[in-house]
């Protein structure tokens, strides 16, 4: 029997033929619909931008009447300010700016100004003795900041952009930056009308916070940080290039401006200058050791005395911490860089693999946990402080943060550098440079940019910043009084001319990541040429382009099978005509640095290119001027 499809009646035809015109009618209602609501969405998206338009521009409308600048007036000059508006501004400041020096200054305050076809002219004590087109005078610029009759902050800075000031300028720093800030603030709110409110975290989770994009919306005006930060957060477009005259970056010492300096473009305002250094307590140790044998020889000797509990200190903590680890490094005759055509270093030139820097790391591993016991994990920042505070080692592998905590507990200390085992050249540690970053997304820039440019770099503000902080300033003038006065800190400046400037390439997190884990592996006792393989390939992920081993040449170490008998072969941190001077270091009593003994000769400087150190004599330097008018 032969079976035939049923196809069904004509009724069911139907049925099922309108169920899917209806279905199909309903989808393209939709899409339809969807249109529409896109075509909407989109006229409201533009409505609501012309709104906020039209509502800054109402909002800006009286400001945008207000003006001030720099002039002559019959047979004087001084500042000029119109307000062309309908209405008074109130509480404005007039503030004289120097182009080229933030220590000239002055500023006018003023209770009102009231509508005006005509500028009000404020003579300014600046302006004596120059003449009516004499090239001085154009130095000079002004800056207003003022408050409209709705209320609201404004600023016209003195290239003449107008900006709405929000209330507060946030600042992003470690703790003790934090604290030599906020000194400044009650000074900065009655100058300029805003507040100073400060976030404080250790400096590595300030970068991971600034690189993962703060916390909500809470993003920073100003950023306090080191110099080889730059390469990363400029690369991912975080900070924002800054204006400085070439006259203004002449008042810094040339290479921290270069550091702070990125594909040509500054990025920072330099202020301090540090460096690791060997700090020597002078009761348990008078002398500096010649040599890392001597050292460790003497440390020992007086802890098998009981006068020590610690031969030698170093950070090291549960992560590692390479900034120290490298003076050790060079001191035993390793490298991790070349250096380019200039004589920097050149992290594509890298070192890791070549014999005389395994046969580093081995003396590293040596003083670990497996060895001599010098570096431990368990040694981190605050032990390695609360151990040479307490007197209970004579040496300290450090920077400047520690003198004074050392002042503070009444040590006789000296400052000098790391030395070098028997037979190697001469130590060069890392130098970095701190500084402010403005950053692209904060909400105060206009200011941020006067507070980081100007404010703080005068030379007042910058020698009480040192006072709070005692490091080395990068500010010629504040820098030439504190090497005047402070001992200690003409060592510590020392030592830094002899250092190299930190890499700031963005690649640089990753190697520094990476010598962290190749540390603690060795301090922890692990065997050097699986932690050496392991280094290198980590460097070379990070370093694409870098080269292992570096290519032998005039700026590179040779082999250990190159050296002759008996003669130190060159290194990588030696150039070689700029051969590394070995010191004495600066004796200190208690808080008495006027009183110091200088027990060495300073080191050749060894920065690359760049000019003498400043005098040694304090510079004059013009305060700021205040005075209040009710003109």
């Amino acid at each position: 029997m032969t079976l035939a499809a049923d196809w069904g009646d004509v009724p069911t035809w139907l049925s099922s033929i309108a169920t899917i015109l209806a279905l199909l009618f309903a989808a393209l209602a939709a899409l339809g619909a969807q249109r529409v609501y896109r075509i909407e969405s989109e006229r409201d998206r533009v409505a609501a931008d012309a709104r906020r338009q039209q509502e800054a521009f109402q909002r800006r409308t009286q400001a945008a009447l207000v003006s001030a600048w720099w002039g002559w007036d019959r047979d004087r000059w001084g500042a000029f300010v119109r307000n062309a508006s309908e209405t008074p501004v109130y509480q404005v400041s007039l503030t004289v700016l120097d182009v080229h020096d933030p220590n000239v200054g002055e500023r006018v305050d003023l209770p009102i100004v009231p509508p005006s076809a005509d500028p009000a002219f404020h003579p300014s004590e600046l302006g004596t003795g120059l003449i009516a087109d004499g090239a001085r005078a154009v130095d000079y610029r002004v800056e207003v900041t003022f408050t409209d009759s709705a209320g609201v902050r404004w600023i016209r800075d003195q290239l003449g952009r107008l900006s709405e000031l929000r209330p507060e300028v946030l600042i992003w720093a470690d703790q003790r930056r934090a604290d030599a800030l906020r000194r400044f603030a009650a000074d900065f709110l009655a100058t300029h009308g805003v507040r100073l409110r400060f976030r404080t975290e250790q400096l590595e989770r300030l970068h991971a916070l600034l690189v993962d994009g703060g916390d909500g919306d809470e993003v920073p005006d100003v950023v306090v940080g080191p110099h080889d930060w730059v390469g990363d957060l400029a690369a991912r477009g975080l900070i924002e290039p800054l204006v400085m005259s070439h006259r203004r970056r002449e008042a810094f010492l040339p290479e921290a401006i270069e550091a702070m300096t990125w594909n040509g473009e500054l990025y920072g305002v330099p202020y301090a200058l540090d460096t690791a250094v060997l700090l020597r307590n002078t009761d348990l140790a008078p002398e500096q050791p010649a040599t890392f044998e001597e050292l460790l020889a003497s440390g020992q000797a007086l802890r098998a005395a009981g006068r020590a509990d610690e031969a030698l200190v170093v950070q090291v903590g549960a992560e590692g911490d390479p900034y120290y680890m490298y003076p050790l490094l060079l001191a035993a005759g390793g490298w991790l860089f070349g250096r380019d055509a200039a004589g920097r270093p050149d992290p594509t030139r890298l070192g890791v693999t070549a014999p005389e820097t395994v046969a580093a790391f081995a003396r590293i591993r040596g003083l670990g946990a497996r060895g001599a016991g010098v570096l431990r994990r368990e040694i981190d920042k605050d032990r390695a402080t609360a151990l040479f505070e307490a007197g209970r080692t004579p040496y300290l592998i450090c920077a400047s943060r520690v003198v004074t905590d050392a002042r503070r507990a009444g040590l006789s200390f000296a400052v000098g550098p790391v030395p070098a085992y028997e037979g190697h050249a001469a130590v060069r540690p890392f130098t970095s440079v701190h500084g402010f970053f403005l950053t692209k997304r904060g909400r105060n820039k206009t200011i941020a940019q006067d507070l980081a440019a100007h404010y703080l770099t005068r030379t007042d503000v910058a020698q009480a910043l040192y006072d709070l902080q005692p490091r080395p300033p990068a500010l010629r003038s504040a820098l030439d009084e504190v090497v005047a006065r402070d001992a200690v800190m003409a060592a510590f400046y020392a030592e830094c001319r002899s250092g190299d400037p930190m890499p700031s390439r963005p690649e640089m997190r990753q190697v520094w990541t990476a010598l962290a884990r190749a540390e603690v592996d060795l301090v922890e006792g692990a065997e050097v040429e699986p932690v050496v393989r392991r280094l290198a390939q980590s460097l070379q992920d990070a370093l694409p382009a870098a080269r292992l081993p570096a290519p032998r040449g005039p700026d590179n170490p040779p082999l250990i099978s190159d050296r002759v008998p008996g003669r130190a072969a060159p290194h990588a941190h030696q150039l070689p005509d700029q051969p590394g001077i070995g010191g004495q270091g600066t004796t200190v009593t208690g808080q008495r640095p006027d009183l110091t003994r200088r027990m060495a000769r300073e080191p050749a400087n060894r920065w690359p290119a760049r000019i003498e150190a400043p005098t040694m004599t304090p510079s004059a330097f013009t305060s700021v001027a205040t005075r209040t008018s009710s003109e």
